[in-house]
C-alpha cells in the first residue's frame, strides 16, 4: 500500500513539473535581438575609402604644383595657407595653425642638389597625361591616417654660381627672393622625386589634410627653408625609357658612344705614336689623322666635337690603348649608364667595357682582358650630336669587378655638386699636363 502511494506521488509531481515547464515555454516572451552596429569604413578597412583619399591627395598636389614657387613666399612667411588649398585642409589645422609659420603645411621651396638650385617645379605626367603621384597608406597616428606620398617632378634649375647672381636670401624671412630675371638659356631642367608624410582625417564625411610635411625635414621653419636641406628629394634619371621620345634620345646617344668606342679599337700602337704628334700639333691635324685611319666618323657623321679645348676634352692619355699594349682586338660587356648629373643641358654617361688586348711584351700573340671605366659627355651643336669629352676614370687587368658601375654611379651622384665646382680647376690641370707632354 505504501509502495503504491509513493508511485502515485511521484507521478503527480512529474505531471505538475511537465505542465509548469510547458506553460513557461508557451508563454515565454522572445528577448529582443540587439541591432547590429553599423560598421564605419576607413582607409584602413576599405579599398573604396582608401581610393577616396588617394584621389584627394592627387588633386591637392596637382593644385599645389600648378603655380610658380614665388607665389607661395608670402604664405610661408605668414603661415597662412593659400585660399585655393583651404578646401583640402582640415578645420582643426586651419583654426589652430593659420597665422603660424610652423603650421604643418609644407609648400614648394628652393632646394639645392648636385650643384644646382631648383627654382620651380611641375609634376611629370605619364603617356595618358596622368600625374605620376604614388601615395600609400602607412598606418594610424591616433585618429588620423598616415600616408606616404611620392611625386615625380621636372625641376627648373640654375647652377649655384648663377643662382647667387639672381637670388638673395632674406635675412628676416629666410626666403630666397629673386632680384632679377635670368635669361632663359641660363636655366636647365632635371627630374627629381619629392616625398611627403601626410596626415589625413575624416571630417563631415570627407577626407581632409591635417598635415603635409617633407619627409625627413628639419624642425623649425628657418632650418627647413635652407636650400641645402634636400633630404626629402632624390634625383631621377632624366631620360625615361617608358616615354617613347626620351627612349629614342637614349638609344641614339648610346649608339653614338658605342660607335665611338669601336673607332678607338682602330688605333693600334703604331697609330697611337703617330696620333700623338698630330694631337700636339693642332686640332685640324688631330682631326685629319683620325679621318685618315677611319676613326672619326660614326654612321658617316663626325662623332667628336673638337674645338680649342680638345686637348683637355680628348686627353691623349685618356685613349684606351696604354703602355705595353699592341692592339685592342675586341670590346665586350659594354655598359652605358646615364650619369646622375644628366640634365637638359648636360648629357653625361658612365661607360664601362672589357677589352681583349694584344700585349706588346711577353709572349707573341698573348691576349689579356682589361676593364675600363669612362666618364663621357655629349653635345648637340648645329643640330648634330657629338662626343664632347672623355675621361678615363680607371683601367685594370681583368674583367669588371662586381657592382663596379653601380658603386661608381652612387659615388658620382654624391659627388656631383663637387664636380660642378671643381671642373674648371680640373680642366686647367689637365691642360697643363697635356702641354707638358
Amino acid at each position: 500500500m505504501n509502495k503504491k502511494l509513493k508511485i502515485i506521488a511521484i507521478i503527480s509531481m512529474m505531471t505538475v513539473m511537465i505542465s509548469s515547464s510547458g506553460c513557461s515555454i508557451l508563454f515565454k516572451k522572445d528577448e529582443p535581438v540587439p541591432e547590429e552596429t553599423r560598421k564605419v569604413e576607413t582607409p584602413e578597412t576599405s579599398v573604396e575609402e582608401d581610393k577616396k583619399v588617394l584621389e584627394m591627395l592627387s588633386k591637392y598636389f596637382e593644385e599645389v604644383y600648378n603655380q610658380p614657387l614665388e607665389t607661395y613666399n608670402q604664405n610661408v612667411v605668414t603661415g597662412n595657407p593659400p585660399e585655393k588649398l583651404k578646401t583640402f585642409i582640415a578645420k582643426r589645422t586651419l583654426d589652430e595653425g593659420s597665422g603660424n609659420p610652423e603650421i604643418g603645411i609644407h609648400l614648394p621651396r628652393v632646394v639645392e642638389m648636385n650643384g644646382l638650385s631648383m627654382v620651380n617645379y611641375e609634376i611629370i605626367r605619364d603617356s595618358s597625361s596622368k600625374p605620376i603621384i604614388d601615395s600609400g597608406f602607412i598606418g594610424k597616428t591616433g585618429e588620423n591616417f598616415l600616408y606616404f606620398v611620392k611625386l615625380n617632378l621636372k625641376a627648373k634649375a640654375l647652377e649655384n654660381a648663377i643662382f647667387d647672381l639672381y637670388y638673395v636670401r632674406n635675412a628676416q624671412t629666410k626666403i630666397y627672393e629673386k632680384i632679377a630675371e635670368p635669361s632663359g638659356d641660363l636655366y636647365e631642367f632635371i627630374k627629381v622625386q619629392a616625398k611627403y608624410d601626410v596626415e589625413v582625417t575624416k571630417q563631415d564625411g570627407e577626407y581632409k589634410i591635417v598635415t603635409v610635411k617633407e619627409a625627413n625635414y628639419k624642425p623649425g621653419v628657418e632650418n627647413r627653408l635652407f636650400k641645402l636641406n634636400n633630404e626629402y628629394m632624390t634625383r631621377l634619371n632624366y631620360l625615361d625609357e617608358n616615354v617613347e621620345e626620351e627612349k629614342e634620345v637614349l638609344e641614339t646617344e648610346k649608339a653614338l658612344i658605342e660607335g665611338f668606342l669601336n673607332n678607338l679599337t682602330k688605333l693600334d700602337k703604331e697609330r697611337m705614336i703617330l696620333l700623338k704628334s698630330k694631337w700636339q700639333a693642332g686640332s685640324n691635324e688631330f682631326i685629319g689623322f683620325l679621318n685618315l685611319v677611319d676613326a672619326f666618323k660614326v654612321n658617316e657623321k663626325d662623332s667628336m666635337y673638337v674645338d680649342e679645348n680638345y686637348k683637355k676634352n680628348f686627353n691623349y692619355d685618356a685613349f684606351p690603348l696604354q703602355i705595353n699594349m699592341e692592339k685592342i682586338n675586341s670590346l665586350k660587356n659594354v655598359e652605358i649608364i646615364e650619369h646622375p648629373g644628366y640634365s637638359s643641358k648636360k648629357k653625361r654617361y658612365l661607360v664601362s667595357f672589357d677589352a681583349s688586348v694584344l700585349q706588346s711584351n711577353g709572349m707573341v700573340g698573348e691576349e689579356q682582358t682589361y676593364h675600363y671605366d669612362y666618364y663621357v659627355t655629349l653635345k648637340v651643336a648645329n643640330d648634330n650630336l657629338y662626343i664632347e669629352s672623355i675621361k678615363l676614370n680607371e683601367y685594370y687587368k681583368g674583367k669588371k669587378k662586381s657592382s663596379s658601375s653601380q658603386a661608381k654611379s652612387n659615388n658620382s651622384s654624391n659627388n656631383e655638386s663637387k664636380s660642378n665646382e671643381t671642373e674648371s680647376k680640373s680642366s686647367e690641370n689637365e691642360t697643363k699636363s697635356s702641354e707638358e707632354q
